[in-house]
């Protein structure tokens, strides 16, 4: 859906933003079913944002969206919600791990931002099966935390600390006595 997003749902961008990113992603046969789960969750969250904006262009764009579920809808395999649910979080985990390993090892650069910052909006689109587990809410939090805390330290000129920050206390050394 490459038409413009309306300033009224800058927050359904992301996963709009995600949802044409697996639109070209050709290498996973679960990318066009995650591709589907974020756009369905950017309508979610953009009829809940158009009681804030009952202009033309809002509603514009939300049938627009909704008829290019309805397309996409139709050339998905059969499957139940759960199935949604499972593809999509095992999904979030794939791109999580992805991320947490580069990083771990010491390799976070912009691209290890990205991809945090990528799982974190994959984690998000959870919410439109139920309530996230606790887990998956820690992993959306920390997703985002390590995306953002990548690039503060790209900025400043400092190469990025692995790890989440409970770890980092833990691995600086005691102060000698």
């Amino acid at each position: 859906m490459a038409s413009k997003i309306p300033a009224t749902f800058k927050a359904v961008t992301p996963f709009i933003r995600r949802a044409e990113e697996l639109d070209r992603d050709r290498s996973r046969p679960e990318s066009q079913m995650v591709a589907y789960y974020c756009r369905q969750y950017a309508m979610e969250l953009g009829i809940k944002l158009r009681n804030h904006d009952a202009s033309d262009e809002a509603s514009n764009y939300l049938l627009s969206l909704m008829e290019a579920l309805e397309l996409e809808m139709r050339s998905l395999p059969a499957h139940t919600h759960e199935e949604g649910r499972i593809i999509c979080e095992n999904f979030a985990y794939d791109i999580f791990m992805r991320a947490d390993e580069e990083d771990r090892n010491g390799g976070s650069n912009k691209n290890t931002a990205r991809t945090f910052y990528a799982a974190g909006s994959f984690f998000d689109i959870l919410k439109q099966f139920g309530p996230p587990s606790e887990d998956v809410l820690e992993k959306t939090k920390y997703s985002k935390f390590k995306a953002a805390d990548i690039l503060k330290a790209i900025k400043e000129g400092r190469t990025p600390t692995p790890g989440a920050p409970s770890e980092q206390v833990r691995l600086s050394p005691s102060p000698s006595r």
